[in-house]
């Protein structure tokens, strides 16, 4: 055979030189050699694509470079290369005769080809072969499209994934890499546009479909044409199936940007900008594992890897338990894998999001936006809490400028968002404006969408999912968790990614080869077959399939060679840190422009301190004890049923911007302050208002002592509320606790029975009731208190000093057992509330870790 022939002259030849050669080494030598020459069909070598492939087989075997110098010479020779064109054959023959070119034949139907070297050897091998044939080919800065489609067959051969072949393809063609080409429109009216070598303008990158997109000329203007492949094509950003080209406008297909422009000679040309930054996400044999409730260690992700790049959708798929969320959790940093590694470009992602969160981007299925805004209202407190302080108002009002044109929703900017029970915009709209969020930070780098067409209309769906194709276009990863395998759909995903149960990693490539390689006709499919092996078969035939090293094995060995670009993405505004004191004030504006858009619920805190002040002048003509315990109790009241669904309502979205960096303290402070002010008008209202109609100043009441306790039994109020609110998760659970709050507060405040006359069980719960403290606190305020004289419904006025005890708040009738002071009961009032506060916030928080 050839090769031995080529082996032994190069042992011989090395043995003379005195060179030792280990065996393994020198047959990939031999290998390497002869398929470079052949695959390229190299006869006389330029200096510079010698000098390539000498450095590749050196690096990888460590013979000399004079040594691989010999084997190249011994490699070029006619008789050591068994692929010969006609001409060289006619010349083999003539100087050595029929019987040795037959035999030249017959050995090169036998001989190692480049599927051959891929199973012989390991994809990091294939690749630096690959490598090192367009290093050959793009010797001279250039790789034309003869060698283009010879290179795109070499790696077909070899199993190399296509978006590997256009990363080789800029590295080594300055013209993919450096970004601009001129493409003189001249000699025709009509232009295809696509992947394909046929193509009259050839983008090579599996985004671009086959053939994408033409160009027409009509008379002096030019049209854009979509040819139906499924991936969308932008005329101006906006999706298009046929549209006019204006001079200079930009036409995007793929993440290509292209525009017509016209010389001083009236001569079109096609400028393209077509730069592709390769960053890389790699997830390395994630696992995670968890205790069953019978003991048992069961598997939630199971030795996951796999390798993503910058541009890619990837839809994640599978039965319910094979760890979809738990994979996206692991990869987001919300709940870390057991082991493994998640590397962005080479680095610790997780160390990465922790100095800046807003490299990953993460949408709910849930619509997690505020009703009660608009959309421009949404997307620019977003934008204020994910910026920097130093962001100005303006630069954050232009971000959401740009989001809206991006999604196509800049024409309903000023509409409501809505929900189920008050109608706003779309549900495909509303699904945009949640996206949007998470794209006003341009130093997004991954996406992660949980469901994103889930209770869409068809259409909706794939407008969404062509949005997300579009968003992955301009450089960003997207991974999908969908059950929609529609075809329409899957035209816009890259990669399948297929979690049998358990974690298992079951499949990832192109879609049309997840349907062959499961033996299904659409993807679809695919979840019938599950049930035709154990989950870690699954994983296990996977693992072991030529499949796993195209697009898992040789991706990863891609991110090491040297020369293939790295992504930096486009960088926020600015990537200081953010304002603790610029959240809060965000999230105050934004919680007082929530509440202040809910008009029926403004209208009833209006009429709370209303209505109760009407009654309780009805009632009670003179201020009696009863009537301070209303006041106290109804202060009380304002305070816990304005907070006590107030943490519930929106935790969903707090967890989401807790994740962007959104501080506890921020968002807890903005929740206090909105609730205290509307507290406080309420409570002041009420007291001020039967200060005057009771005439309580002829008993020694001040109305702004009284208005004060009465705030500061609203905000003791409101501070019980939020802790309810903190600690259950339905608000029907937090209201239906109100009563069993209240009542013990009724019953245990010496109101209807007195403090002395309790047993001892009582008065204990009683240095407990909240309630207590704010009555007597109220009756403290005042010099004197109405008292019955039970003649004819008169009152007389009592010094209140003296009534304590018929009261039942002193134990005895002692002058000098006042029981707390006014500034006791204060102190006590203010310090239960900043512990309801803080235990609120350490229950927030712990939820939130838990979640």
């Amino acid at each position: 055979m050839v090769a031995r022939r080529l082996e032994e002259r190069f042992r011989a030849i090395a043995a003379q030189e005195g060179h030792e050669v280990d065996e393994n080494a020198l047959d990939f030598a031999v290998d390497f050699a002869r398929l470079a020459v052949r695959s390229l069909s190299l006869t006389e070598p330029l200096p510079r694509e010698r000098e390539v492939l000498v450095r590749a087989i050196g690096a990888r075997t460590g013979i000399s470079e004079a040594a691989v110098q010999r084997l190249l010479d011994l490699a070029l020779r006619p008789e050591h290369r068994a692929s010969l064109g006609a001409t060289e054959l006619r010349a083999f023959t003539a100087r050595f005769g029929g019987a040795a070119a037959r035999d030249l034949q017959a050995d090169s139907n036998t001989e190692l080809d480049l599927a051959g070297f891929a199973d012989r050897y390991d994809a990091a091998e294939s690749l630096l072969l690959l490598d090192a044939l367009f290093a050959v080919a793009g010797a001279d800065g250039h790789i034309d499209l003869a060698d283009v489609r010879q290179l795109k067959r070499a790696a077909q051969d070899l199993g190399v994934d296509e978006i590997l072949v256009t990363a080789l393809l800029q590295k080594h063609d300055p013209s993919h890499a450096t970004g601009e080409r001129n493409h003189p429109l001249l000699g025709g009216d009509s232009f295809t546009i696509g992947r394909s070598t046929t193509c009259d303008i050839v983008l090579s990158d599996p985004q671009v479909a086959p053939r994408h997109a033409q160009l027409v000329r009509i008379e002096d203007r030019w049209r854009a044409i979509d040819l139906g492949s499924g991936r969308p094509t932008l005329v101006k950003g906006s999706p298009i199936t046929s549209a006019p080209l204006p001079l200079d406008a930009i036409l995007r297909i793929g993440h290509y940007k292209l525009r017509v422009v016209r010389d001083a000679h009236s001569v079109d040309q096609l400028i393209i900008d077509g730069e592709r930054a390769f960053s890389a996400l790699s997830v390395r044999r994630l696992k995670r594992r968890i205790r069953g409730g019978d003991g048992q260690t069961v598997s939630l992700l199971d030795d996951v890897s796999f390798t993503v790049f910058s541009g890619e959708v990837i839809a994640l798929v599978g039965p319910s338990g094979s760890g979809k969320t738990t994979l996206l959790n692991a990869i987001s940093g919300i709940a870390p894998a057991d082991s493994g590694d998640v590397l962005l470009d080479g680095l610790d992602f997780h160390r990465l999001l922790r100095l800046d969160r807003s490299l990953v981007g993460v949408v709910p299925q849930d619509d997690l936006v505020h009703a009660e805004l608009t959309v421009e209202e949404s997307l620019f407190y977003s934008g204020r809490l994910r910026f920097p302080p130093d962001v100005t108002d303006l630069e954050v009002r232009g971000e959401v400028d740009r989001v809206l044109h991006e999604l196509d929703i800049a024409h309903i900017r000023k509409s409501r968002i809505g929900d189920a029970l008050q109608r706003g915009i779309s549900g495909g709209q509303r699904k945009r404006v949640n996206l949007g969020q998470e794209l006003l930070t341009r130093s997004t780098r991954v996406l992660f969408l949980d469901e994103p067409t889930s209770g869409l209309d068809p259409r909706a769906s794939q407008d969404i999912v062509r949005l997300v194709r579009q968003i992955a276009d301009g450089g960003r990863i997207v991974f999908i968790v969908t059950h929609d395998l529609t075809p329409e759909v899957m035209a816009q995903v890259d990669h399948l990614l297929v979690l049998a149960p358990g974690g298992r990693l079951a499949w990832i490539g192109p879609p049309p080869e997840a349907a062959r390689y499961f033996g299904v006709s659409t993807p679809d499919a695919i979840f019938n077959r599950f049930n035709d092996h154990p989950p870690e078969q699954w994983g296990r035939l996977y693992r072991e399939s030529l499949n796993a090293r195209k697009y898992v094995t040789a991706r990863e060995h891609l991110i090491g060679l040297e020369g293939v670009g790295q992504a930096a993405g486009d960088e926020d505004l600015r990537r200081a840190g953010r304002s603790p004191l610029r959240q809060f004030a965000t999230l105050t504006l934004r919680y007082l422009r929530v509440r202040l858009r809910d008009r029926m619920g403004v209208a009833v805190l209006g009429i709370q301190p209303v209505f109760l002040a009407l009654v309780m002048f009805i009632v009670f003509p003179a201020p009696t004890a009863p009537f301070l315990f209303m006041l106290s109790l109804s202060c009380l009241w304002f305070g816990m049923s304005g907070s006590v669904r107030e943490l519930i309502s929106d935790r969903v979205i707090w967890r989401r911007e807790s994740r962007v960096g959104v501080g506890l303290l921020a968002y807890m402070g903005s929740k206090t302050t909105v609730l205290s002010a509307v507290t406080a008008l309420q409570c002041f209202f009420l007291a001020a208002f039967l200060h005057s109609a009771l005439d309580m100043g002829e008993y020694g009441f001040s109305v702004w002592l009284l208005s004060s306790v009465c705030v500061m039994t609203g905000w003791l109020g409101m501070a019980m509320g939020l802790a309810v609110s903190a600690f259950f998760r339905s608000s029907e659970a937090a209201v239906g606790t109100l009563p069993l709050l209240l009542i013990p507060q009724i019953t245990f405040s010496s109101i209807m029975v007195s403090v002395r006359d309790m047993g001892w069980a009582a008065k204990t719960m009683t240095w407990g009731t909240f309630q207590r403290y704010c009555f007597d606190a109220l009756i403290k305020c005042g010099e004197r208190i109405a008292v019955p004289t039970y003649k004819n419904g008169e009152w007389k006025a009592q010094p209140i000093n003296g009534t304590l005890y018929k009261l039942g708040l002193k134990f005895s009738d002692a002058a000098d057992d006042q029981g707390f002071d006014l500034d006791q009961l204060l102190a006590i009032i203010g310090g239960t509330t900043v512990f309801m506060i803080f235990a609120a916030t350490m229950m927030v928080r712990a939820q939130s870790r838990k979640d």
